[in-house]
């Protein structure tokens, strides 16, 4: 089954607590994974992610010093499907705005390469290593909110958000299907910023040769 994206949810929110309570559609399909993207003001750290109850693992904590923004993503392989609360707990309550983009995918092994750049230069670019039909979750932060953009593999993608968390922060996908090996990334906006990019993999079935025959698994 190829990588595909499935239901997409975006809260912005001031918790003002030490939980944000809100809710996703996960999507139904072979090999499904759960993603969470947080973004927030680097004064408060988050303790853990649950989906439906069931606890998330960390893949990733950036924080991008030039923006005082933390970046963390979590991801739950085969999560319950269907309408399930995302719990997100802080290490204190927390007043600033916290930005959350989560998404389903199917067809999907989970993360893979995870790379930053705090540069705060705009446009600022660097590389991410990918398999074959992987694909690339990109964001940005920046000062404000004017002309963010962000290329992944030399394609200006369409914004699946814009949150206001003291600065603004973006995301975006790439195109599916690509080809493996080094992608040029890059983010750009009216303001210094940094650029977060992670890998998302496509399922493969393992297989072998036997005697001149394939054998898939």
């Amino acid at each position: 089954m190829a990588l595909a994206i499935g239901n997409k949810t975006a809260d912005l929110a001031t918790p003002s607590a030490t939980t944000r309570t809100f809710s996703h559609n996960m999507s139904t399909g072979t090999n499904g994974y759960l993603f969470v993207v947080i973004a927030m003001s680097d004064t408060v750290t988050i303790s853990s992610v649950t989906y439906a109850g069931t606890a998330m693992t960390l893949s990733s904590v950036v924080v991008t010093t030039g923006t005082n923004t933390r970046w963390a993503i979590y991801y739950l392989a085969s999560p319950a499907t269907g309408v399930n609360n995302v719990v997100e707990t802080f290490s204190v309550a927390q007043y600033n705005p916290v930005s959350t983009f989560v998404f389903s995918a199917t067809g999907c092994n989970g993360v893979g390469d995870i790379v930053s750049d705090d540069t705060s230069t705009s446009p600022n670019s660097t590389t991410i290593s990918i398999s074959a039909n992987s694909m690339i979750f990109g964001a940005l932060v920046a000062g404000n909110n004017v002309g963010h953009a962000i290329t992944l593999d030399g394609s200006s993608r369409s914004l699946e958000y814009t949150s206001a968390i003291n600065n603004y922060t973006s995301g975006a996908f790439s195109a599916t299907g690509l080809t493996s090996g080094v992608k040029n990334v890059s983010v750009a906006a009216g303001a210094n910023l940094a650029g977060f990019y992670f890998e998302i993999k496509e399922f493969a079935s393992a297989s072998n040769t036997n005697g001149g025959m394939l054998l898939v698994f």
